[in-house]
Parts: structure tokens; sequence; C-alpha cells
């Protein structure tokens, strides 16, 4: 309602509180006095609180505000500091870069450093040397890794600086402007946010300086890191040849000490032969801890040299992961592409790293196992020289026992330290590897996520002409032994020969396979046999279709055991080191095999599809052809692809590897158009599914050539690879739901069947009772009982059908997304690139009152409509999923599933309309304004609307009635079939659907026949002649209610002389039903039992009966009265 404008000038013309003074002085005049002075005391009080929360408020803020304004001061002075940092080393005079080393050069400082050692340094002194070079090595590492990082932040700061100073000249501005004091506030609050404004402005000043800095001392502090990363290069390349001679030195000298002395205990040991038994083992004890002690030291020597190996490797992935950061933070072109192709190929695997660290783990026990068994046997030892240790040494006091002793004494002492050295070398050792598998699976992600958006390879043209050339050339002539270049010729020619020299070997995998060949027949013959056994109705279960499916998996197995047998023997190490591409792919390819050889029995005329599944022939038969060609095109391709793949040979992936990828590729579109073609050429009305996956493939397939010949061969690789674990995975699915389908059906119609034979075993008991009856003059009996009986089954085997179907669809439905989700898993790390896509920005207000931008990204689109679809099918398919879920419990009824379905879905919508909104930018905060004045707007606009929505909530959360209950209002009576938030729908006896508003459900009254019982009474009116005898009618009546099955015993039904009319005499008969359902069909037959009873009986029916009395008759006309004469 808009204000007049009398009252407008008004309001503008007096100050806010004259209306709340008058209203008080009005009240004051009011009150009587004394209750004037209690009333102004109590707003006394209550103005003296509200002035002091108004105050603790204040303090709060003024708090707040000093707190951030010290954070502001804090933060300001670290930049100042950090300022003041950059300028002194900008300062210090870059100085001269080293120059290169020679390897002539670099020989020269080595021998230097090894003058300065003593030649007859002991062992200890050389062990400390090592250590103190190993630290300095990995302290220069440290240095240059550090220093190439910020080297490269400096190559990609210019760039990224400029927006950056915008934003902070943008802050300053901001920040230089006073602050204006708010309405009501206080000269205290006013300046603690001026101070804050001061900080804040002194902060970004000083970040501005920084940043300004910064840019212009790029090129200064970019001279100075290469003149650091020079010298700590050139320190680097000096020290590690040290390591490498220390190791040799040490190793050599320990290795001379420890033979003298393994000969000094074995010439100790052959001294006493013809000593005690005691002194005889002593002496090998001492030699086997002397030969122990070498073999421990040889061990040392070998693990420095792998620690020193895998210290490289890790350095190495350490400097391609800083190195593919660096390129991709400076922008994407097909070099990067090449280059991240270049370090996947040389990326070390997971489980090669994996195995060598549990077996480090697995010696580091061992060591500490043998180093306390080792400080064990020291401390007996010590109890032996006091006199405590074994009493069994009758030479112990002997010269010969002690030197004995003493010397295993000194072994001991020997081989501790060098297990401690050991244990530090294998802890060092895992050490790196767990750095190393860190930096791999960080670059591992890195490539995931990047590379499939670069180029591998160069684009098809002249330059991969050229690498063809060179490809055919290094094949002529050398074998891969050789260092050529791999292909499928030198392969065939290594596997020649390594058949020649293992025969027998593979004479027994060709052994094996035609044992598994001999097998395969037999399988099928059993086949065709459980088919035979299939069709026959009367011996059909479900263990046949499991035997037939072991039967099918033994008929896959031959061609399978034969790639894995063979690929395996490849990658031994009696094979060439040529052959493991050879067997790599193989290994590969015998997945593969057996799946396409599985689903060719399946598609068998005998196999699972058609005898056991029930697919259409016709489909059986297009799948079968499908898989063939698909067998004959990707299994050779396959394998060739994949040993040009597993060598790691890029000219041999980029030639004919990336060939074979064409063809595959060219195989399967060819493929999939002749499948469409044949599904179009059917005259079916509408599209279909298989259609639209038809056309989706060939898209995909499509780009994918193009992308080969672009260069984008590892992306071709990784959708293919999707692709066709795509299929595989759906076919498996699919075989795993008809298996489950065909269980359920087997089982429905074994229950099918034992409720025909109960049913036929009723209907003989019955017909044998009304036959009975009918010979001893009772009268006939209903009949439609049985009928009833065999409708009742058949719903509940249609109920329990149905139940299972949807959870079958459901599964199925859940099967296919976990399927699809697993074969593109190694492409959905690609999709996370979208992050970095901003699209637009919003903004976001901080706790403290900061407002910052946040960019919302293609990621977060894809996302938010991800989360729409979820949310729309959710909705969609819950109800079902809900009623799959508690339909087997009797504690949940329909009603129930109903309600929690509706709410579900009221708050699924809720919940994911609100979540993808939020990742598009519009939280809530920013919502629930508009939220309110447009529930406010449509509550004016849209009463009607918003009322029967109300009432729905009310109508699920109380109940009054639910979903299958009989209800009347306003004359109309039915069964309730759905509750939604508009209006609820009523199905009537006429079934007419009447769709009713909720609002009328609240306002008027509502009559439930099945709300907290479902029992109901049925009235039947029965009119008998007078003179019949009232007791044997009612005792008829009650004996034809006792003898039907759907009148209830309790509560009984009762029989009523009613009155007695002039028709005749009037009874009623009065039962009671379970259902509602019920009372038609009870009605039905009760009246046709009571006809014939009657009528057996003798006792007529009343009927209408109407006396005529004439008091005066007419005259009759002249023609009969002259008839009458004659």
């Amino acid at each position: 309602m808009r204000a007049s404008p009398l009252f407008s000038s008004a309001r503008q013309g007096l100050p806010r509180w004259w209306l709340p003074a008058l209203w008080l002085l009005l009240c004051a005049c009011l009150l009587p006095p004394a209750a004037t002075a209690q009333s102004l005391t109590s707003l006394a009080g209550l103005g003296s609180s509200s002035s002091s929360s108004s105050s603790s408020d204040e303090e709060r803020a003024i708090q707040a505000q000093r707190e951030a304004t010290a954070t502001a001061e804090q933060e300001a002075d670290a930049l100042a500091q950090s300022l003041e940092r950059l300028r002194s080393r900008v300062q210090t005079p870059a100085g001269t870069a080293p120059a290169p080393l020679s390897d002539q050069e670099l020989g020269q400082i080595q021998a230097r450093w090894e003058e300065r050692v003593p030649a007859n340094a002991s062992q200890e002194v050389l062990e400390k040397l090592l250590t103190d070079e190993r630290e300095a090595i990995a302290a220069l590492k440290s240095g240059i890794e550090k220093s190439a990082a910020e080297q490269a932040n400096l190559v990609a700061q210019p760039g990224n600086g400029r927006s950056d100073l915008a934003s902070l000249q943008q802050r300053v501005q901001e920040t230089a402007a006073p602050v204006t004091a708010e309405p009501g506030e206080s000269k205290a609050l006013t300046q603690a946010r001026q101070q804050r404004r001061s900080a804040e402005h002194r902060r970004a000043t000083q970040e501005l300086a920084l940043r300004q800095e910064e840019q212009s001392t790029i090129e200064t502090r970019q001279r100075l890191l290469d003149v650091q990363l020079q010298t700590q290069r050139r320190e680097l390349l000096e020290r590690t040849p040290r390591v490498a001679w220390l190791n040799q030195r040490i190793a050599d000298r320990a290795r001379q000490q420890l033979e003298q002395q393994v000969q000094q205990t074995q010439a100790a040991e052959n001294d006493t032969a013809e000593a005690s038994a005691a002194v005889r083992e002593l002496a090998q004890q001492n030699s086997a801890l002397a030969a122990q002690i070498l073999a421990h030291n040889d061990r040392l020597v070998q693990e420095r040299q792998d620690l020193a190996s895998d210290e490289y490797r890790q350095s190495q992935l350490a400097s391609a992961l800083r190195d593919t950061q660096a390129r991709l933070r400076l922008g994407g072109s097909a070099s990067v592409g090449q280059w991240l192709w270049k370090q996947r190929v040389a990326l070390p695997t997971v489980n090669t790293i994996q195995s060598r660290r549990k077996a480090t783990l697995r010696q580091l026990a061992e060591l500490r196992l043998a180093l306390f068994n080792a400080s064990e046997r020291r401390f007996s030892l010590n109890g032996t020289a006091t006199g405590g240790g074994n009493s069994g040494m009758t030479t112990r006091g002997s010269a010969q026992s002690t030197a004995l002793w003493t010397k295993q004494a000194a072994l001991i002492d020997q081989l501790q330290p060098l297990l401690l050295r050991r244990i530090a070398v294998l802890e060092q050792t895992d050490a790196a590897l767990q750095s190393t598998l860190t930096s791999g699976n960080a670059l591992r992600q890195v490539m995931d996520k990047e590379l499939l958006w670069f180029p591998s390879h160069l684009a098809m043209g002249g330059a991969w002409l050229d690498e063809w050339r060179s490809v055919l050339r290094s094949s002529d002539g050398a074998g891969l032994e050789q260092g050529a270049s791999a292909s499928p010729w030198n392969t065939a020619r290594a596997l020649g020969a390594s058949i020649l020299r293992n025969l027998w070997i593979y004479a027994g995998i060709v052994a094996g396979v035609a044992l598994l060949l001999g097998l395969r027949r037999y399988a099928l013959q059993k086949l065709q046999a459980i088919a035979t056994q299939v069709d026959n109705f009367s011996q059909d279960h479900f263990g046949l279709t499991l035997l037939a499916l072991g039967w099918s998996l033994l008929y896959a197995l031959p061609w399978s055991f034969a790639t894995a047998a063979l690929g395996t023997l490849l990658q031994s190490t009696a094979a060439p080191v040529a052959l493991e591409p050879l067997g790599q792919a193989l290994e590969q390819l015998s997945a593969f095999v057996f799946v396409v050889t599985l689903l060719n029995v399946l598609f068998r005329p005998c196999g699972l599809a058609v005898a056991h599944f029930g697919w259409p022939r016709e489909r059986v038969q297009v799948l079968r052809q499908m898989v063939l060609r698909a067998t004959w095109l990707i299994v050779p391709i396959d394998l060739l692809g994949g040993l040009a793949f597993f060598s790691h040979d890029d000219s041999a992936i980029s030639t004919w590897g990336r060939m074979c990828l064409l063809v595959l590729t060219l195989g399967l579109a060819w493929m999939a158009f002749r499948y469409l073609r044949q599904s179009l050429g059917k005259q079916r009305p509408g599209l279909r599914w298989s259609q639209v996956v038809s056309v989706a493939v060939l898209l995909v397939l499509a780009v994918t050539l193009v992308g080969i010949g672009l260069g984008y061969v590892y992306t071709a690789t990784e959708v293919i690879q999707a692709l066709l674990s795509s299929f595989v995975f759906l076919a498996a699915a699919e075989v795993l739901v008809s298996l489950l389908r065909r269980w359920l059906l087997l089982g429905e119609r074994r229950l099918a069947l034992n409720r025909l034979r109960a049913a036929a075993l009723q209907r003989q008991a019955a017909n044998a009772a009304a036959a009975a009856d009918a010979a001893a003059g009772g009268g006939t009996a209903p009949t439609a009982n049985n009928n009833a009986t065999d409708e009742q089954s058949q719903m509940a085997l249609v109920t329990v059908s149905t139940q299972a179907h949807r959870l079958l669809g459901l599964l199925q439905r859940v099967l296919v997304a976990l399927s699809l989700v697993y074969a593109w898993s190694p492409v959905l790390p690609a999709l996370l690139r979208f992050e970095g896509v901003v699209l637009w920005y919003t903004t976001n207000t901080e706790a403290s009152g900061i407002a910052r931008p946040a960019p919302v990204s293609l990621m977060d689109l894809l996302v938010g409509a991800l989360i729409l679809l979820m949310t729309f099918s959710l909705t969609r398919n819950l109800p079902g999923l809900v009623e799959v879920v508690f339909s087997s419990t009797r504690r949940v009824s329909s009603s129930d599933r109903y309600t929690m379905a509706t709410l579900a879905r009221y708050g699924i919508t809720i919940a994911g309309t609100v979540s993808a909104l939020s990742l598009l930018g519009l939280r809530w905060s920013q919502l629930q304004w508009m939220a309110a004045a447009l529930t406010v707007g449509l509550g004016f606009g849209l009463q009607e609307i918003f009322a029967n929505f109300v009432s729905g909530l009310i109508l699920l959360v109380e109940r009054p009635f639910r979903v299958g209950d009989v209800i009347t209002i306003n004359q109309h009576t039915g069964t309730v079939t759905r509750i939604r938030t508009r209006a609820t729908t009523v199905l009537d006896f006429d079934n007419q659907e009447i769709v009713i508003p909720n609002k009328t459900f609240i306002t008027g009254q509502v009559t439930n026949w099945t709300l907290s019982d479902d029992v109901t009474r049925l009235i039947i009116d029965v009119s008998v002649a007078h003179g019949s005898d009232p007791a044997e009618v009612q005792r008829m009546l009650l004996a034809i209610a006792a003898e039907h099955p759907k009148v209830l015993r309790e509560p009984e039904a009762n029989c009523w002389f009613m009155a007695l009319e002039g028709q005749g005499q009037k009874f009623e008969l009065r039962v009671y039903v379970g259902a509602v359902d019920d009372r038609l069909p009870v009605r039905n037959d009760l009246n046709r039992s009571i006809n014939a009873r009657l009528k057996a009986a003798g006792i007529a029916v009343a009927f209408p009966q109407m006396d005529i009395h004439v008091r005066d008759l007419p005259p009759a006309p002249a023609a009969a009265q002259e008839a009458q004469g004659a």
C-alpha cells in the first residue's frame, strides 16, 4: 500500500522518533500514577539493557577492526622485509659464470682430489668422507632444484605479473579513500575502521612496490640464477665421481681384508680338526661369520650402486616434473605434447618401483633381525668371558678356545657396523624409491591431465615419410640385439631364433594348447546336449545355465592360454631382451582373445544367448558376425601395434604403430556404419538407442581419424581402448543381467506351476464337495471362490514379477554406468583441464567483509549440468527404487513408500538445484533474498496454487489418507492413486480419474474407508413371504455367511428380523469383509447363494402386492346389453 502525499511530507518534515514518543506520552497519560512509575522504571531498565547490548556489540566490532589492523600491519612489515631482501640481492654483483668443464679437466680435478685423500686412510675415515660427499651432493641437488624452480617461475612471471599489478593498483586506489561514518556509528568505531583502512593501504602499497620491483629486476635475477645454477651444477659434476671412487676404494680395501679374514678363519678351523667337538663347532661358527661378513660387504657394494642409480632416476623424475610444469605454464604447443610423450615413454612403471620397494623393505626387516641376533650373541659372549657361558664347553679354559671366543667377539663387532651401514643404505634406497613413486605419480597425473590435449607426434606429412624411410633402412641387416629399430621383421627373426634355442619349452606350450583344444570339442558337445535339455520344459533348471557357462569358459580358454603363456615366456629371463615387447603385447592380447572367443560361443545356436536367454536369433546372428569381424580385425592389428608401443621406440610408434591405429579406426568405423545401415534398413518407427550409439561411435571414430593424422597418436590410442573396453564391459553386464533374469524367470515358472497344481487340487476338492452337497439335496456350492483364489494367486505372481524385473532394470542401469565409468577412467583425468578455462567471474564476500572474485570454469559448468542431470534422473527413478527396496518388508506399506518417495523427490530437487547453481556462481547468500521476494510475490499472486502446494505437503506429512485408500469427498467415492503438489487423483468405481485440489481436503470433510482398518460392514436385505419360519430363515442366512471365505469370522455375522411389512417379512444379514474391494463380490455371491437356498427350501421371496377395491361399477355399454338380452 502506498502512503499518501500528506503522510509522506509529514514523515519528511518530522524526526523519525516522533511517533514512538507520541505513543509513550499517550500511554503515560492513560495509566494511573503507580502504574506509570512502574512502567517508566521498566522502560528505563529496558533502555539500559538495550544500550548495554549495543555497547557490547560496538566493542566487539571495534576489537575486530583492531585485530584486522594488526594483521594488516604484520603483513605489511613482512612485505617490506621481502622488498629489502630483494633489493639487496639484486645489488649483489652477479659475477661470471664458470666455464664448462671438459672430460680432461674433470679428470684432473678428480685426480687432485684423490691425491689429497691419505693412501693409508682407514675404513672409518673413508666411510666418513663418503657420508660427507653424499650429504654435499644432496644439498647441491636440493639447491639446484630450488634455483631451477625459481628460474621457471621467473620465465612465466612477466605475463602474470602485469595482471597482478593492475589489480594491486586498483586496490591501492580503493584503500586510499577515507572511511565515511555510517548513520548511528560511534566515533571510536569510525576511527578503528579508518586505522584498518590505513593499514590495508600500507599493505597494498608495499605489495605493489614488491611486485613492481620483481617485474623490473627479472632480467637481473635471471642472470644471478644462471650463474648460481651453473656454479651448483659444476660443483655437482665435480663431486659425483668422488662418491663412485670412494665406494670402489672402500669395496676393494674391505674385500681384500675380508678375504684374508676368511682364509684365516678357515685355517683356524682346519687346526681344530683333532680338537673336541665344542672347539670344532666354535671354529666353524667363526668361519661362517667371516664368510657372512664378506657376503654382507659384497651386498653393501651392490646396494650402494643401486642407491646411486635410484637417486639418479629420482632426480631425473623430479627434473622432468619441474620442466613439464614450467612448459605447461608457458603455454601449450605441439612441442609441449611431444615433450610430454617422451617423458611418458621414459616413465618407469609403478609395479616395478613398488616391487623394488617391497623387496627393500623385506631386506630391511631381515637385516634388523640379524642385527638384533648379533647383539644378543655378543651379549652372550660377554657372559661366556666372565664364566657364565656354555658349561658344556670342556675346553673353554684352554688357550685355543679362548682365542676362538675372542675371534668370534671381534667378528661380531665387525659385523654389527656393517649391518648398520647396510640398513642405512637400504633406508636411503627406500626413501629414494618413495620419492620416485611420488614424483612419478605427480608426473603421471600431469600427463593424464594434459597429454590428451596435445599432439604426441608430428603430423602425417613429409617428416613422417622420412621416418618411414629411416625405419625401413634400420630394419635391414641387423637384429634388435644389435640396436636396430623395433620392427615386425626383426622381431620375427628373433622369435625364430628363440624357438630353436628353447624348442622343448615351446613344445610344452603347444601340447597344452592341443589338450585344451580337445577339451574344447568336448565342451561344444556338452553345450549342445544342455541346449536339448533346456528345450524340455520339465527338465529345465538354472543349474543347466551355470553348467553351460562353465563349458563356455572352457571353450574360450585354449587360444587365450596360448597367447598368455607365450607372452609370459617371452618376458622371462630365458628369452632375448628383443622379444620382451612381443611378450607384453601377447600378454595384453590374451584377455581380448578370451573375451571374443567367449562371445563367439555364447552366440552359437547352442550357446547361452539363444538356448538359455531367449535372445532373438536374428539379433544373435548379427552380433556373432560382428564379433568374428572384430576378431580378424583387432587381433593382428593389436599385436603389431602393441609391439610398436611396448618397444618404447618413438620412430616405430610414429610409423607402423600409427598405421596400425589408423587401420583399426577405419575398420571399427566400417563395422559401426554397417550395423547402422542394417538397423536403418529395418522398417521400424522411431529412433532406437542402438542407432544413436552407432552414430555417436561413428562421430568419435571420425574425430579420432583426424586426430591420428594431426599427430594425436596417444589420444587416439586412449580413445580406441576406452571404446573397446566399453563394449566388453557392456557385454559382460548384459550377460550378468541375463543370467539373473533367467534365474528369476525360472523361479516364477516354478512358482506358477506350484500354484497351478495347488489350484487344480483345490478345484477338485471343491467339485467333490459340491457334488456331495448336490447329492445330499443341499443345493449347489458357489464356484466364484475358486476363481477368486486363482485371481489372488495370479496377482501375487504378477506383483513378484514386476518388482523383480524393476530391480533388474535398476541393476542393469547401475552396471552400465559403472562399466562406462571404469572403461573411460583413463580419459576422465583429462577433463580436469577444463578447470583452467574460466567462463566468468562472480564475487564472494569473505567473513572479513572483503569481496574476492571467484572464477567459474568450464569444469564447474559441466559438473553443474551433470548434477542437474543426476537430479532429474533420481527424481524420475526414485519411486521405483523405493518400491524395490521396501517392497519386501511388511512394515512399510505402499502409501508410506509413496510418501517417502515424494518427500525425497522434493528434497533431492531442491538440493540438486542449489548445488548446481552454487557451482555456477549463484550462492545461496545471493539467492535467498530473491527467493524470499519471489515467495512473497508469488504467494500474493498465486494464492490458490500455493495453498494447494502447502496442502499437498500437509497431506503427505499428516496423512489423513494414503495412496490406495478408499475415500469419499463431495459425493465422490474412489481409490486414491496419486498425491501431487497441486492436486490429488481419485479413481472412482466407474474407472474415471477425478482430480481434486489439495485445498479441498484440508477445508472439507473427508470420509476414509480404510484409514486405520480396512474392515467394513455389508448389509443385505432379504424379504420372504408371510408364513415363513423366521428362525429357519435366520439359520439359513447365517450358514450362508459362514460358508463364504471372504466373510470375516471376527466380527461375526448377524441376522436380524427387522419388520413385518405388508409385502412380507424383512430380514437384514450383516456381515464384515476385510477389504473394500471385496464388498461387491461378496454381495454378489451371498445374493446368489441366498436365492438358491431359499428356492431349495421352498421359501417364497416376498414380492409387492396391491389389492384394488371397486365401489361403483360404470354402466355397461348399449351393445353389450343388447347382446345379453338376445
